[in-house]
């Protein structure tokens, strides 16, 4: 089973306000979802895509299931980390954001610490990251699944491929933080059902967007 994963392309306002559910792909998103489905188009390997119900993610996948023809299903079990309501939208420039950050940095060591109870806890992530994994191997057995998602939720993926589910340790979260992924950065991990076991093909390459 070949598994490959894509960040969703970039969002409007990226880096000025906290992106939400509904955030659309800018206008830059979309070029850049173009150009990764121009690439995807010449791999005539994946059968078909999966992907977050979240709008930049879903945009991406319609953009490059046209391209590539493949069929769209849509799981909402692979969004992005659920945070508060009072944080979607905000300017990151504000004070709240500000707060809202360095709590984020200060309790970063603590997988079950919420902002608030709206929140998503990073553990609760991960075990998102966990079901979806099982989920791939009960259903997807010698298929080639492009997956639409977002950071958070990839680099646990990733994660709990490589180190397995025991994610209260510090190997799991030092790698965990260290998997960055560039708007459609595309990665492969490739599962071996006669071993049970999960290889990282490659990682966040987004070579594609050298000439944006």
């Amino acid at each position: 089973m070949k598994i490959f994963l894509v960040r969703h392309a970039e969002g409007k306002s990226t880096g000025l306000n906290w992106q939400t559910p509904k955030t659309a792909l800018s206008e830059r998103g979309v070029k850049q979802a173009e150009i990764l489905a121009s690439r995807l188009s010449k791999f005539k390997v994946i059968d078909l895509i999966i992907t977050s119900g979240w709008t930049r993610a879903q945009q991406t996948a319609e953009i490059v299931g046209k391209i590539i023809n493949k069929p769209i299903n849509i799981v909402e079990e692979i969004h992005e980390r659920q945070q508060s309501s009072k944080i979607y939208g905000l300017s990151r420039a504000s004070q709240l954001a500000e707060q809202y950050w360095s709590s984020l940095i200060k309790n970063r060591n603590d997988w079950n610490y919420k902002w608030d109870n709206e929140e998503e806890s990073s553990a609760e992530l991960i075990k998102r990251t966990i079901g979806f994994k099982e989920n791939l191997i009960k259903n997807y057995s010698q298929k080639s699944v492009l997956v639409v998602s977002h950071e958070s939720f990839l680099s646990g993926l990733v994660t709990t491929c490589v180190l397995g589910n025991k994610f209260n340790n510090n190997y799991f979260k030092n790698l965990f933080r260290s998997t960055a992924i560039e708007n459609t950065g595309l990665s492969l991990l490739i599962y071996r059902e006669e071993q049970k076991t999960w290889k990282l093909w490659y990682l966040n390459d987004y070579s594609h967007l050298s000439s944006l």
